[in-house]
């Protein structure tokens, strides 16, 4: 009797450890995707400015 007890805190310890992970996975993909886009669209603008600049000379 003991050890299914244990055993199913164990399990609730690890679906809310779960849980949480997936909550601030989910988190820092919605306040990061804005900052990377940002900095990848910078890139690509300073790429495509250089090469108009290398092939226009």
């Amino acid at each position: 009797m003991l050890g299914n007890n244990r055993g199913q805190s164990t399990l609730e310890y690890i679906a809310v450890f779960a849980a949480i992970v997936g909550a601030i996975i989910i988190f820092a993909y919605a306040k990061l995707k804005p900052a990377v886009q940002n900095v990848m669209d910078s890139s690509a603008t300073k790429i495509t400015t250089a090469t108009s600049d290398f092939t226009a000379e």
